[in-house]
């Protein structure tokens, strides 16, 4: 891992790209963008914004879809000690929306529940950190290495001082060959609650959505048990399901097909992700939007959440909650500072 990240450090070419999945050994680092046979690699790394018009105001340097085979690519058997990390003064926080707009937001989207014009909606939050100095985006992975057990970590570095990364427990799909598999991964409880009524709504309309889906892409469908996932401090609700494609389904299509799941978006699809486009007052960018690795052979695929954006001396970090019947405001805010809360306590050590 220090290896990796020191040749990371070290190059002077952009973009920058680091990626280990969860629940793999291996983790890749490179950076310059080339072609497959400029490069001899078949592998292709990036992602792609949470929709077509998240790119505005800090965002504004990202494209909405970047994929790379990088000129210089080196991995690594990855090693999940913690690694000494050094970070600037923090001076100050903001969270866009403040608590008083997300109270409002989240009553309102109850209301849209209550009428049945919405199933679950997704609402997020930014919240912006500034620093005495710039932040080093390969401190920031330093910092979130030991998450990689149970997180897939990653990495795109536009140049110095614009970069997009986290450690995220949540997968997209993977695609070995022609057998694919998904997960429905929703509800949050720190590890001291219980589960309750409407974290099993969250996690179930996840799971509906995803067999809806698969049905139109895949044949020999299975649902695996249903279990508990932890993240940090953190407990989710997790259900995976597997299926062989059809002849005809690209990657390209699933991407089409499954993003975004209603863990970051809502039901029904058409409804939910115009109304949180409305609602939000930050645009998500590659919050929420898909990440990772690109193969003939295999595709694996995050939903980059538990993330954040570096812009010299700024860090925003992202976090969502799913609004569903039941649903209460000020535990909801509660739930954002859960997930977000591994950045801050690893600055204050």
């Amino acid at each position: 891992m220090t290896v990796l990240l020191n040749f990371l450090q070290d190059g002077v070419q952009f973009p920058k790209m680091y990626w280990k999945s969860r629940g793999s050994d291996l983790a890749f680092a490179g950076y310059g963008a080339g072609q497959g046979v400029e490069t001899h690699s078949p592998l292709t790394f990036g992602g792609q914004s949470f929709s077509p018009q998240s790119c505005k105001g800090v965002w504004s340097s990202f494209p909405a879809s970047l994929f790379f085979s990088p000129l210089t690519l080196k991995k690594q058997l990855w090693d999940p000690i913690k690694l000494p990390f050094c970070f600037p003064k923090l001076l100050s926080r903001k969270d866009s929306p403040t608590f008083e707009q997300w109270w409002m937001m989240v009553s309102d989207a109850l209301k849209k529940i209550e009428n049945d014009q919405l199933k679950k909606v997704v609402l997020a939050r930014q919240t912006t950190l500034i620093f005495d100095g710039k932040v080093d985006p390969i401190q920031v992975l330093r910092m979130l290495n030991p998450l990689g057990k149970e997180a897939s970590l990653f990495l795109l570095q536009l140049d110095a001082d614009t970069a997009f990364l986290g450690a995220t427990p949540e997968k997209l799909f993977h695609r070995q060959g022609r057998k694919i598999v998904s997960e429905a991964l929703a509800g949050t409880k720190d590890q001291h609650e219980n589960w309750t009524f409407k974290e099993s709504s969250e996690v179930e309309a996840v799971q509906v959505f995803l067999h809806e889906k698969f049905i139109k892409c895949c044949r020999d469908i299975e649902w695996h048990p249903p279990e508990q996932k932890s993240f940090g401090n953190l407990n989710h609700l997790y259900q995976s399901m597997q299926g062989q494609l059809k002849a005809d389904v690209s990657d390209q299509e699933l991407f089409l097909h499954l993003h975004p799941t209603p863990a970051l978006g809502g039901l029904p699809k058409e409804t939910a992700i115009p109304y949180l486009e409305a609602s939000e007052p930050f645009s998500r960018g590659w919050y929420g939007g898909p990440f990772g690795m690109v193969s003939p052979e295999e595709t694996d695929m995050a939903v980059a959440i538990r993330s954040a954006l570096i812009r010299g001396r700024e860090m925003h970090l992202f976090a969502g909650a799913g609004i569903v019947k039941g649903s209460q405001p000020q535990k909801e805010w509660e739930e954002l500072d859960r997930k977000i809360a591994h950045y801050l306590r690893f600055m204050h050590e």
